[in-house]
C-alpha cells in the first residue's frame, strides 16, 4: 500500500516536498516537465474525443463517450507513456474509477483553500513509495469552465435530455452543481524517481 511522505505544508504555494527527502532544484523542474507533458498528452486526447463525439451527437453523445471510452483513451495514453501514469481524480466524481485516494483528498482540500484564498498554485509536486520504489507525484488542478456547465451545472438550468442520461449512465453522479471556476479536481502523474534523472 503506498504510504505518502508528504504531509501538505500550506506555506509553499508552487510545490513542497518533505524535507529530509526534499528533490533538488533541477528533479523538481523536471518533475514538472513531465507532469506537464503527461496532462497535456491525456487533455488531447480526451479533448479530441470529446469534440468528436458532440458534433456526431450534441451532449447526449459526449455523455456516452465519457462514460464509454474516457477511461480506455487513458489507459492508451499511460500505456504510450510507458513508465509514467496519468490519471484524473475529484472527491466529487462521477466515474468511480476517478475516485481519490486517502492522500489526492488531502491535495485536492489544499487547493480548494488555495482557490478560496484566490492563490491557487499551478501543481503540487509530492515523494511517495510504491511497491517499495520512491516516486514523485505530481498534481495540476482542473478548473470548470462555462462550457462544462452543461454536463456539470446546476441541473435546474440543465438540458433535461442530458440529465436522463447522466442518470442512466450514472446513477451515483457527485459531478453536478459546479459553478465557473470551481475546482472539479486535479491530474495525477506519477513519476519514477529514476525518470527525474538527468539522462
Amino acid at each position: 500500500m503506498r504510504r505518502a511522505l508528504l504531509l501538505l505544508l500550506p506555506f509553499f504555494v508552487f510545490s513542497c516536498v518533505h524535507r529530509q527527502n526534499s528533490l533538488t532544484e533541477t528533479e523538481k523542474e523536471r518533475a514538472v516537465k513531465i507532469g506537464n507533458e503527461a496532462v497535456m498528452k491525456l487533455m488531447k486526447e480526451l479533448k479530441t474525443n470529446l469534440g468528436m463525439a458532440l458534433k456526431e451527437g450534441g451532449f447526449p453523445k459526449a455523455i456516452d463517450f465519457c462514460a464509454d471510452k474516457a477511461q480506455k483513451l487513458t489507459q492508451k495514453v499511460n500505456r504510450e507513456l510507458v513508465v509514467v501514469k496519468v490519471k484524473r481524480v475529484s472527491d466529487r466524481y462521477r466515474n468511480p474509477a476517478d475516485r481519490p485516494d486517502a492522500f489526492d483528498l488531502k491535495v485536492i482540500n489544499y487547493f480548494r483553500e488555495r482557490l478560496k484564498e484566490g492563490k491557487l498554485p499551478p501543481y503540487y509536486i509530492a515523494e511517495s513509495k510504491e511497491g517499495g520504489k520512491r516516486v514523485v507525484i505530481y498534481y495540476k488542478p482542473i478548473r470548470v469552465a462555462p462550457f462544462c456547465l452543461n454536463c456539470h451545472g446546476d441541473p435546474k438550468r440543465m438540458n433535461p435530455e442530458v440529465l436522463r442520461v447522466l442518470r442512466e449512465k450514472y446513477p451515483d453522479d457527485r459531478a453536478l452543481g459546479y459553478k465557473p471556476g470551481d475546482l472539479r479536481g486535479v491530474f495525477k502523474v506519477v513519476i519514477p524517481e529514476k525518470e527525474l534523472e538527468e539522462g
